[in-house]
């Protein structure tokens, strides 16, 4: 219980603190780690073990990449994957292989080494995009499809680390049972998946036993990991494929939401296992040497992603933004070396050498992605090709953000036969804003050049489609700093925050779950008979005075 009250006390404060420096919470857990571990309190002595049952994050995670990922999108993305992920690990790998051949390693090793540090992370690229809410962007989703790739690598790689090292040799018969094997569980995965799983999660639904719902979730993870560990392949690619042929079911939302929770709770464990996994003692003997690794291993495969990006037509800023989110080397790296150094090609020191190059590259990951965005900030705006002019327009609407908001609200302008011009720095969404016809444009809403470029001085009102409250406040601040006379309408999550937007000069503020459970409420008491008058009488009580009664009962339970 010590353990565990240090071990959550540490990893809030770090999560906190980090998140408020603007570095985010996986530089904190890491930190978090580092502090607990063998290098500070020392809180557990076996931290392989630890490890071992954290990675369940990992396994957690894919499962739930799984569930949002159809087959037909794995299939749109299958040049990503294929063609990207392969480029990649093959460019970095070779590039890797002369470096350690440089540095006087063995061959055999340097051939284990360069393509196991090849691999990037999934679980730390994946927490970033996450909490920067880019899974989704055209960068994010070139680095997933590289990661989708390096974990199809897992089983190759492993039976490299067979061949090359001092086992007895792998005869033709074994490798044939070997492969009969992974299909057999392969197959195996594939029908619970597709039948057994779905009917058995239609059983319990329909009889409303929410624990066992809970329960079979959790067992679909750890039977297809099962099944996959069995075979020799990858857990966390077994997860995923679980994952994806369950994303066809009616229930991929319910299981997302219960899966979701322990994922959290052990990919969190899991970066604070690898902060662990940094021997400040073992670091400082070996400073030079693993200062050189790391550089070395950061410098290559940043470069090497960068080339891959823009071969493959990327432009130079999300280049670098894929670039600087995989440079680190992979959890699978772990395992990799373990079995590499069972095999009798790594020694104990140079076991421990690679593990903290790892360890160390994954700590600095975060960092690195905070450069990149901090350049290309003071670069200014990249991407899709701003239009050196627009058609002028007069008492027009700007849209700030062309998400689905933003996509909702030009629809509606266009019906009524207004004309709008939306910013948004997502360059897919540009992409396709301009294929459709709309008057959209790459760049930061905070930008004065584009907001005279939309005719801010002109238009009727801009619109802040932003979800995210921060992003939104900047936008505010730079139309209201010096277009004051400009109607403003925004979009706001709460009334907390409606509150501040209409003290920072918001004209009229829309409290997105506020109205939802408003229309809720209206279609509620339609459907139990109410007339429509009164549903109408109703709802507008509570938008009356500015929601004054929801906001008092809002006060009143917090």
């Amino acid at each position: 219980m010590l353990a565990a009250t240090i071990l959550l006390a540490a990893s809030i404060i770090s999560i906190v603190a980090f998140q408020r420096a603007g570095f985010g919470s996986v530089l904190g857990l890491l930190a978090t780690g580092i502090v607990v571990g063998p290098s500070g309190l020392a809180i557990t002595a076996d931290v392989e073990t630890f490890r071992s049952v954290t990675e369940l994050g990992v396994v957690l995670l894919l499962f739930i990449i799984g569930l949002e990922m159809e087959p037909k999108r794995l299939w749109a993305m299958r040049r990503l994957v294929f063609g990207m992920g392969m480029a990649q690990v093959a460019l970095t790998a070779g590039v890797l292989w002369l470096s350690a051949i440089a540095f006087g390693q063995d061959g055999r090793t340097a051939i284990v080494v360069s393509t196991g540090l090849a691999l990037s992370s999934t679980a730390f690229v994946i927490q970033i995009l996450d909490e920067r809410g880019e899974r989704a962007s055209r960068h994010g989703e070139a680095s997933f499809g590289i990661l989708l790739f390096q974990d199809l690598m897992v089983v190759p790689l492993l039976m490299l680390v067979s061949l090359l090292g001092n086992a007895p040799s792998t005869g033709e018969t074994s490798m044939s049972a070997h492969t009969l094997t992974a299909l057999a569980m392969l197959a195996a995965v594939i029908v619970a998946g597709r039948f057994v799983m779905p009917a058995a999660l239609a059983y319990v639904a329909h009889h409303r036993h929410s624990e066992a719902f809970t329960g079979l979730a959790l067992l679909s993870v750890a039977l297809a990991a099962l099944l996959m560990d069995h075979a020799g392949l990858s857990m966390p690619l077994g997860a995923f494929l679980m994952g994806m042929l369950l994303s066809r079911s009616r229930f991929h939302h319910q299981l997302e939401a219960d899966v979701a929770p322990f994922k959290g709770i052990l990919l969190s464990l899991f970066f604070i296992s690898v902060g662990m996994s940094v021997d400040l003692a073992s670091l400082s003997d070996n400073l030079v040497a693993i200062a050189l690794g790391v550089l070395t291993v950061i410098t290559v495969k940043f470069a090497c992603i960068l080339a891959v990006a823009r071969m493959f037509g990327f432009d130079r800023a999300d280049s670098m933004r894929i670039a600087g989110l995989l440079p680190q080397g992979g959890e699978f790296g772990f395992v990799l070396f373990g079995a590499a150094r069972a095999a009798g090609l790594l020694d104990s020191g140079g076991f421990v050498e690679v593990i903290l190059v790892i360890s160390t590259s994954m700590a600095m990951t975060p960092l690195i992605t905070g450069l990149i965005d901090a350049r290309l900030r003071r670069a200014g705006p990249t991407g899709p090709a701003i239009p050196d002019s627009l058609p002028r327009m007069d008492r027009h609407v700007i849209l700030c953000g062309y998400g689905r908001a933003g996509r909702t609200v030009g629809a509606m302008l266009e019906t009524a036969g207004h004309s709008f011009v939306a910013i948004d720095y997502d360059p897919l969404r540009v992409e396709r804003g301009q294929a459709s016809g709309a008057a959209v444009i790459y760049g930061n809403a905070t930008d004065r050049k584009l907001l005279d470029m939309a005719g801010i001085g002109r238009a009727a009102a801009v619109v802040v489609t932003l979800d995210r409250p921060e992003a939104a406040g900047r936008v505010i601040s730079a139309i209201r700093n010096f277009h004051p006379e400009v109607p403003l309408i925004a979009r706001a999550p709460d009334l907390r925050t409606r509150e501040a937007m209409l003290v920072a000069g918001v004209s009229h503020v829309v409290p997105e779950a506020v109205e939802m459970s408003l229309a809720l409420g209206e279609a509620t008491l339609r459907n139990i008979g109410i007339e429509d008058d009164r549903v109408g009488n109703i709802a507008g009580l509570l938008r009356a005075d500015d929601y004054a009664d929801l906001r008092h009962s809002e006060q009143r339970t917090s």
